[in-house]
């Protein structure tokens, strides 16, 4: 079961690298030159041609460096270990790329300086003739995977009742939740402003049809996706004899479809791009670049926009200008300070020793903190175990060394749970 969890971690983890990868590989032959305006045929220059060899080097060597790492977790035998180089992984391969995009958007902006070419780009461009004519998203379209994908969420509630089981119908809820976010992200992508590419309003009306286009559908092919899982949940809760391996090679899968949708979608924007680059006529600097820190952190108290085209990767970005941007900037921050947080619990949890003690007639069942106080008076009757029946969690925690909280064993019913599965009696 082990191995089984370590394959878990790598097949659904692992894959991050490569989007990150060739997400970022081209941020400097895209619109905007790692961030910065830069006409096309600048980008012939020497030097900038130097620039981005420079960064697809500092990249391309990160990420080796960086996909090595992950096999050291095969060889670890804790998990809490475990764990926290997984999610210290993430964080350095989310976090890395974009110091080598900020250091190849300073040189941009030096050379820029140097060679004289800021003010080429002081016009400010707005397609107002096609607005609202690239729309593709209807919630027509979006309505019965929502409604299908909220049934299972009903039912959940519904079945799943006391003793722990609650945080079943929770889970089957989460993936619910996720299905509707898709479609409040699908609504915003679509509601993004036309980019101006070209003198020629039909081109910017067809660039941002065939971008936007592709976004909706792979926003509905997640939601579809979102939608099947979450009743796949509720079916292998409802025998939960395979619910644990059920979840995880269920969430495996589910996976790699995402990451399967989400290369296919930066392949096909990518697409569109280079079939544009030759009716590209104008860059639109209607965002100068002194608003963009390193070229991907935007702050403009002029822009009433809360929101804008991210000048890094895909999506869109916050103006940290607006008060609320600049909120919830602080709160994301402080979600991720519960990663280091919660990897010092875990390996805590894992490495303070479990004691059970007689102390003034109480048996003291002990952890990180007293877990359970059982008088001996209410003990009826003792019975050792050298073999354990099948548990499955409901609630608690369940490592390689430590059972804690509420279990159920197969066909026998719920029980409370405060041992090390790895020893010899019980």
């Amino acid at each position: 079961m082990d191995l089984f969890i370590k394959l878990t971690f790598f097949i659904t983890m692992y894959p991050i690298i490569f989007l990150m990868y060739f997400l970022l590989r081209g941020a400097g032959e895209k619109t905007y030159c790692f961030g910065a305006t830069l006409k096309p045929e600048l980008r012939n220059d020497e030097k900038v041609k130097q620039i981005i060899a420079e960064y697809r080097k500092q990249l391309k060597g990160s990420m080796i460096i960086l996909g090595i790492i992950p096999i050291v977790t095969f060889f670890i035998p804790y998990f809490s270990i475990e764990m926290t180089i997984w999610m210290a992984w993430i964080l350095v391969v989310a976090f890395l790329p974009t110091v080598w995009f900020a250091v190849a958007n300073r040189k941009i902006q030096n050379l820029k300086l140097e060679r004289g070419w800021i003010e080429e780009y002081d016009t400010r461009y707005t397609e107002l003739k096609t607005v609202g004519e690239a729309r593709k998203v209807k919630l027509l379209h979006f309505l019965p995977p929502m409604i299908i994908g909220t049934i299972p969420t009903i039912i959940g509630f519904s079945h799943f009742k006391g003793y722990g089981y609650e945080v079943l119908a929770w889970v089957i809820a989460t993936f619910t939740l996720c299905t509707y976010l898709f479609y409040v992200s699908a609504v915003w992508t679509d509601k993004q402003k036309i980019s101006v590419i070209s003198c020629d309003s039909d081109i910017n009306l067809n660039f941002a049809r065939a971008k936007k286009q592709v976004w909706k559908n792979f926003w509905l092919i997640c939601i579809w996706v979102n939608t099947i899982f979450t009743w796949f949940l509720l079916g292998i809760m409802w025998d939960r004899k395979f619910v644990v391996i059920g979840t995880v090679v269920g969430s495996i899968i589910y996976t790699i479809i995402v990451i399967g949708i989400a290369i296919c979608l930066i392949k096909k924007l990518q697409d569109i791009d280079k079939k544009y680059d030759t009716k590209k006529t104008i860059i639109d600097a209607s965002d100068d670049d002194k608003n963009w820190i390193f070229g991907f952190i935007y702050y403009n108290k002029n822009d009433n926009h809360f929101m804008i085209q991210n000048r890094m990767g895909m999506g869109t970005t916050m103006n940290l200008a607006k008060p609320a941007c600049m909120i919830l900037e602080v709160v994301a921050f402080l979600l991720l300070l519960i990663i280091p947080i919660s990897s010092v619990w875990m390996i805590m949890l894992e490495f303070t020793p479990m004691q059970v003690y007689v102390s003034e007639q109480t048996v003291i069942c002990e952890h990180l903190n007293i877990e359970y106080e059982i008088p001996i008076e209410e003990i009826d009757h003792v019975t050792v175990l050298e073999d354990l029946p099948d548990l499955t969690k409901i609630n608690g925690t369940g490592m390689e060394e430590l059972y804690s909280g509420v279990f159920e064993v197969y066909r026998e019913g719920i029980c409370e749970v405060f041992l090390n599965p790895s020893n010899h009696l019980f």
